[in-house]
């Protein structure tokens, strides 16, 4: 599966499926990899699906240090800018749900819908993972 320079890390991506494009960001533990994944569901029967392993996560990159949702957010708006996708729906689902609002309020002209599942706002400011 490919992966691309984006906001200095490498990011594993996948896209399948047909349709409109819609960018969906996997909750924490999500990897391209596992079995019966994102692209064995019903998403790509109806949307090309551009999925991708969040930064520490799958064979993304792990930089050294600590990650905020601003680096997660800019990390979607990165990926976007390399595939020139100008903007599309966003499904975030757990901590991807917490990523997608960050995305949203950062980069508002990117997303044509938001749908959130099984997520929150977040908690206190601040690390929202260490790698260490």
């Amino acid at each position: 599966m490919p992966k691309i320079r984006a906001n200095g890390i490498d990011i594993h991506y996948q896209i399948g499926g047909r349709g409109p494009r819609l960018l969906y960001i996997s909750g924490s533990g999500g990897d391209l990899r596992n079995p019966r994944g994102l692209f064995e569901g019903p998403l790509p029967e109806h949307f090309e699906v551009l999925g991708y392993d969040q930064r520490g996560l799958g064979q993304t990159d792990t930089p050294d240090g600590d990650y905020s949702m601003a680096d997660y957010a800019a990390d979607a708006d990165a990926l976007l800018v390399a595939l020139d996708w100008p903007s599309a729906p966003v499904v975030g689902v757990s901590f991807g749900g917490m990523v997608a609002q960050e995305f949203a309020l950062r980069y508002p002209d990117r997303v044509q819908a938001l749908v959130l599942a099984c997520t929150s706002s977040g908690g206190q400011g601040g690390a929202s993972y260490s790698a260490s």
